[in-house]
């Protein structure tokens, strides 16, 4: 076989070559290092999402802490996710070359490229992936049971770890009751039995934890949606980029045939571009929210001609190409070529976070508070020390509301460190007296404040109770069993 395939595993290792250098030029993201904080301080979930992702990289952390090391669960994914697709094709009759191919097609295209940039969403495809072929092998093959067990299991750790999971799900049952009809009711009662003991967890911890993921998920991170056109056009664009105007092209000219594989995708990605559709028309849609779909977006190119397959993968492999040429030079750029633009400090805080903590030592044995959860989270993992955040009414990174009891800084002095000026209006109305300070960190400058006799009842009125009305306001329907942020604060 690798006689025979010479050239395109070439072209895929070359391809994976360079996907490796970006993964080891690229700065630590705000939202990685939001997931590794999630890693050190393990719980039953999160304010933002189910749990997942989390313990995936607890338990990598027990071989290493590197962020670097953390980063090859996404490139484990992208191979995972290929294998089941090659399975999945041939599982429905698609001949082994066309299938093959198939799998070559996703791993040189640019979307297994950017899979690192998309932590949470990595852990989605993994376990979803995986769930999705025991599933199908549950229901073609004799040794049904097992089968169904490990899509149970690979199912419900999807579910835990992203809510778009529940459209998948969705997709399956209706796949298996409609094309097995009584033969699938065995195994879908087994793997409903599974999956249900997952949502059980989740449920139980929303109902001890505020309902953080409903009233997140579900409320504040829609509530500045607006109707608008732009957000529409933006979801169509996206999918074309997915498919790529070459491979859109190929799917027009071909002719599909009525098969089980057909219907499988045709219920997954019908629901999918539906429900984003309609999510579309109030907001923004990310490539991450197509991640969970695109092996099988992917899995219809198995139905075009061999030729026209096979150009398919010179055309992404040439696109795939332009993208590496560019990420790679960017990345290779010096950071003072950016000295002048107005988010350098930006720039040096993600590429250049050691400095900043070889500066931050001096307050070796002080508290030291950011102004949001990015820095708090990127200074934590490299400084190896404690950041939390303080006067942030950000909707998004609230896992310091559980870590931090903001009552134990009440009168205390404390130092606040930002990328910009601090405001002193701020500093006056929450400090009985404060003192400002800045260094140089590679050109950029960063600001420190030091606050002494900190107005816990100033910042309760202006921080804590807007987010108690704004993350933390549970519906009267909703049961609660604890709210760790209304027990602290307003009990």
């Amino acid at each position: 076989m690798i006689e025979r395939y010479r050239r395109e595993l070439s072209i895929l290792a070359g391809i994976f070559a360079f996907k490796i250098l970006i993964l080891w030029l690229l700065p630590l993201t705000g939202d990685e290092a939001y997931f590794i904080k999630w890693a050190h301080n393990p719980s039953m979930g999160y304010y933002d999402h189910p749990p997942m992702v989390g313990w995936v990289l607890y338990a990598m952390s027990f071989v290493s802490d590197s962020h670097l090391f953390f980063r090859s669960f996404a490139i484990l994914a992208t191979f995972v996710a290929a294998f089941v697709l090659y399975k999945i094709a041939l599982l429905y009759g698609i001949h082994k070359e066309k299938a093959l191919y198939t799998s070559f097609l996703f791993l040189v295209s640019p979307v297994d490229l950017l899979l690192v940039l998309m932590t949470n969403d990595v852990a989605l495809l993994f376990f979803s992936s995986l769930g999705t072929l025991f599933l199908l092998y549950s229901l073609e093959k004799k040794e049904w049971f097992g089968y169904a067990l490990l899509a149970g299991v690979f199912l419900g750790a999807a579910f835990l770890s992203k809510y778009f999971a529940v459209f998948m799900l969705f997709s399956l049952l209706l796949f298996s009751i409609l094309t097995y009809k009584t033969k699938a009711l065995k195994t879908v009662a087994v793997v409903a039995f599974i999956v249900l003991l997952f949502i059980s967890q989740n449920l139980y911890f929303n109902y001890n934890s505020c309902w953080n993921n409903i009233l997140f998920n579900f409320f504040a991170r829609t509530e500045d949606s607006v109707y608008g056109i732009s957000t529409v056009l933006a979801y169509f664009g996206l999918l074309l980029y997915v498919v790529t105007p070459w491979g859109l092209y190929f799917l027009l000219k071909s002719k599909f045939e009525k098969t089980t594989l057909l219907r499988l995708l045709t219920l997954i990605l019908s629901v999918a571009f539906f429900i984003f559709f309609v999510v579309s028309l109030k907001n923004n849609i990310g490539l991450h929210w197509f991640l969970l779909f695109i092996p099988y977006i992917f899995l219809l190119f198995s139905f075009i001609q061999m030729e026209r397959l096979q150009k398919l993968f010179n055309y992404n492999a040439i696109f795939t190409s332009i993208h590496i040429i560019i990420i790679v030079t960017a990345l290779l750029l010096p950071t003072s070529l950016f000295k002048e633009h107005k988010k350098y400090s930006d720039i040096v805080m993600y590429t250049k976070p050691q400095a900043i903590c070889e500066e931050l030592k001096e307050f070796n044995d002080e508290r030291i508070f950011t102004l949001g959860y990015s820095s708090a989270s990127l200074l934590s993992h490299f400084c190896k020390r404690e950041f939390n955040v303080l006067f942030n009414n950000s909707k998004y990174g609230r896992l310091d509301d559980k870590l931090l009891d903001v009552r134990e800084l009440a009168n205390s002095d404390i130092t606040l460190f930002h990328k910009s000026p601090i405001d002193e209006k701020l500093l006056t109305q929450s400090c009985n007296s404060f003192s400002l300070d800045s260094f140089n960190g590679n050109g950029a400058i960063f600001y420190t404040a030091t606050c002494k006799g900190f107005n816990y009842e100033f910042y309760k009125k202006n921080y804590l109770d807007v987010q108690n009305e704004k993350f933390y306001n549970i519906p009267s329907w909703l049961p609660v069993g604890a709210c760790y942020f209304k027990e602290r604060y307003y009990r």
